[in-house]
Parts: C-alpha cells; structure tokens; sequence
C-alpha cells in the first residue's frame, strides 16, 4: 500500500477496486486534452467508445480536424468499431443548444450524413447524463481512457493562455461560457478495465434503446459482451488509482444499490488534510463539504477554491431549495477564516473585464491525494446526476496537476516549492489581483479573490 493511500483512504462505498500500476496524466484545459483525445481516436485500431453530456455539433477539434462527428466517422471508415451513449435531456435540458438529445432533428442529421457508427441515448429522469469518458481500443494492449469534465464545445477549446476568444468563430464578447477552463487526464493500466466495465453496464442498459430515436441506427444497435474479469489492461505506471461514481440507485440491472463513492472519497480526503486542499469546481455549495472544509480550516488547514465568477444563473434561481440555501450559508461562512480563498479566473482585455468560466471538477490535497472528473460539489451530483471522477494516490502526479493549476491561476511558478506555501502565495496574489482589479489595473495571472457571501447570488 502506498504511503498517500494510507495517509488517504478510499471509500468503503466504491465499487470498483483500488488498482496500482497505473499512468495518470492531467490534461488541463481544452486545447491540450481534445488534442491528446483526437490523437488517440485517430491512432485507434480496434473501438473508440465515447460517453456524451453536451455536444456542440459544429465545434472543431484543434488542429483543424474536424468536428466530433467528423472524428467517429473518420475512425469507423477505418473499419474500428465506434459506439457513442448520449445523454438525452429531460426536463430542464431538454432543448438545450449545447445538447444532442436522441429525437427526429438529430436523426434527421446522422442519416443525412450517412451516418455509420453507433449511438444510444440514455436520460436519468430531470437529472443529467454527466459522465464525459472516452475509451480507445478496449481490451487491447494499447487500451487508453480519458476521464475528466470537458465537454465537447466551443468554449472548452481554450488553451491555457485563454487569449480572447474569436469573434469570427461566433464566440460573443464576454459571453459566459465562451472561454472555458477545464481538466481530464489520461489514464492507462489496470483502472481502464472499469471504465470499460462502466460504459458495457451504461450501453447495455441505456434508458432509450428501445424507444423511437433512442438509438442509431434505430433497430440495429447491440449490445456489448461482459469484459472477461480475469483480463485487466497490464501495469504501466506508478499511480494508484480508484474509479469512482455517482450513479442512482435502480438505474442499472448491474448497479441495484447505486453508488455514491465521490462523495466518500472528497470527505475522507478533506479529512485527512494536514497542509493545504486546492479545489477547482463550477459549483461549490454542497453543504456536508463546506462543513468538512470548516474543520479542516479550523485545524489550520489552507483552502482555496477556484470558482466561474460569472456561475450559471440556475444557483441564484434555486436559492429557494434547501439543500441550495444551506450550501450558500456554510460557504458564507469560510469566508471568516483568514486561511480560505474563494478565487474567479479573470483577465483585464482593451475592452473590459473578462471572467474565465471555471468548469473544472478537481481537488488536490496535501500533494499526496487527488480527483479528476465531472462531479460538481452539489447534492445532485451526488445524488442525482451519473458521474464518474478518477481519485488517485501519487505524490509525483498530484503535485503535477497542482503545479500546473496553481501556476495557471497565480501566474508564477511554483514546481520548486512546496504545495502549502504555493497554495498561501495563491492566496496572497489572489488578494492582490482582487485590488488591481477593483482599481482598474491589470494583474498578474488569473486568480482574483471574491467574497465567499456574495457568490452567485
């Protein structure tokens, strides 16, 4: 056993294993990820397997290569066999630009591209669908996943820079979701065989497959064959890692009980927390969290959370339900510890402020511990939404993903220092940026501090 598994342990409530041998790679923001992504899909010789939230159609990949669909069709001309599950909305999502919701419009649209790959919808009720995985070439020896919170969208193309958006792409000026930060990673070795295990569960039991435009081509889709359990991809690296989810209870035949082991696993490592918690989330108002990122403060603990300053207008909408209003009154709360920051990414352009949406779903702790995934810090996404995060225990990797977030968001370089003292100088230039800004002056790197009271209201 590792010495950061011992310091961090996993939940009791996961249920897939803690698997060593693995290789970890953060891949922050969009331009760097959908960049490694594409690569594989097109070096892949065997499947390309795709879970899908929101998808913009017309946005390109970098590199000129073309759109997502572009990138299936590409691969399934190559005779590799390609299966994309979609979220398809309900409710509130239903209609949404940035979805792909299994109905006449978008059968209309793969038929008219001679469409030859293979899709199936799949709706959680008024929830979401959140899981945004891909898998290359399963069950081979060069199997790769990729698990993160990256939608495929104009936005989440932003490279780590974030330069101006351009207008002749059709990005609006200082429009919310128009410059997106965001992280995946890589992931090879053993945690690849539930990924797999993950999407054969989701593809075989999706909740449209059988219903008019829930599934493509209508009729002809199949099912996938179990893994065989006693194959796991071999060890290729250092890291160990735990593939870990949020899924309700009854929504898979293989899944009865559910699982809700992201939320074990952020308390636990919170828990745990002796020198400093770095947090990167599009929502921070889970109320059992905020407490636990009190105690640790309390014990002396430095956190920082980095937050979208300009957040979707639905958490001010839903001030009015319990579990929202508890979550802003314990965030309120940090706000009197001298060791909390709660941070907005921004940038001073000729023409005004620009806020940097943060999408991210990622927690580093102590250097020791951290999770990359599409799981938000609300109740439902714990319970509610299907998520699935990759938690791993690895002081090289942990501090690389530290490393390139803090320096992204400080704009200084902090890999010759330790991760309690770079998190207290992001503090320090957070403040300090937050006064630049407030006096019209440009700053240095992204992070601004804001008033924990007043977010997102």
């Amino acid at each position: 056993m590792s010495e950061s598994l011992k310091r961090f342990p996993s939940p009791a409530s996961a249920v897939f294993p803690v698997r060593s041998g693995n290789l970890i790679e953060p891949l922050v923001d969009g331009a760097m990820a959908f960049d490694r992504i594409a690569s594989a899909v097109e070096a892949a010789t065997a499947s390309v397997w795709v879970c899908v939230a929101f998808l913009e159609v017309e946005v390109q990949f970098p590199g000129r290569r073309g759109t997502f669909l572009d990138l299936m069709d590409a691969a399934v001309d190559r005779g590799v066999d390609v299966r994309v599950l979609v979220w398809h909305p309900l409710g509130h999502g239903a209609g949404a630009d940035d979805t792909f919701p299994g109905n006449q419009d978008t059968t209309s649209l793969l038929g008219g591209r001679d469409t030859r790959w293979h899709a199936r919808w799949d709706a959680v009720g008024q929830n979401c669908q959140h899981q945004k995985v891909w898998l290359i070439d399963a069950e081979t020896s060069g199997a790769v996943a990729f698990v993160g919170g990256i939608n495929i969208t104009r936005g989440s193309m932003a490279n780590r820079s974030h330069e101006s958006p351009d207008p002749s792409l059709g990005f609006i000026r200082g429009e919310r979701y128009s410059n997106i930060h965001d992280v995946h990673c890589l992931l090879q070795g053993p945690c690849v065989a539930d990924v797999h295990d993950n999407f054969v569960m989701r593809w075989n039991c999706a909740s449209e497959r059988d219903r008019a435009f829930g599934s493509w081509p209508a009729g002809w889709t199949v099912d996938l064959e179990e893994r065989d359990l006693d194959k796991v991809p071999a060890e290729v690296g250092s890291a160990t890692g735990q593939i870990q989810r949020s899924v309700l209870p009854g929504l898979y035949d293989r899944l009865p009980d559910g699982e809700n082991s992201v939320r074990e696993q952020y308390l636990l490592a919170i828990a745990s927390a002796v020198g400093y918690i770095y947090i990167e989330d599009q929502i921070l108002l889970s109320r059992v969290v905020l407490a636990a990122l009190r105690e640790a403060l309390e014990r002396g603990v430095l956190v920082v959370a980095s937050v979208p300053g300009d957040p979707m207008p639905e958490l001010a909408a839903a001030q009015a339900h319990p579990g929202i209003a508890a979550g802003y009154e314990a965030l309120a709360d940090l706000g009197e510890f001298d060791g909390f920051c709660l941070s907005a990414p921004a940038v001073r352009r000729a023409w005004g402020v620009e806020e940097i949406y943060v999408h991210a779903k990622t927690a580093v702790v102590d250097d020791f511990w951290a999770t990359i995934g599409s799981t938000n810090l609300v109740f439902s996404s714990f319970q509610g939404d299907t998520e699935m995060n990759l938690s791993f225990w690895n002081e090289d990797v942990a501090r690389s993903l530290r490393v390139q977030q803090v320096d992204e968001q400080g704009g200084f370089d902090s890999s010759g220092i330790d991760g309690r003292t770079a998190v207290a100088r992001l503090i320090e230039v957070a403040r300090i940026n937050a006064a630049m800004r407030e006096a019209g002056e440009t700053w240095t790197g992204f992070a601004c501090a804001i008033d924990p009271a007043s977010w997102a209201l």
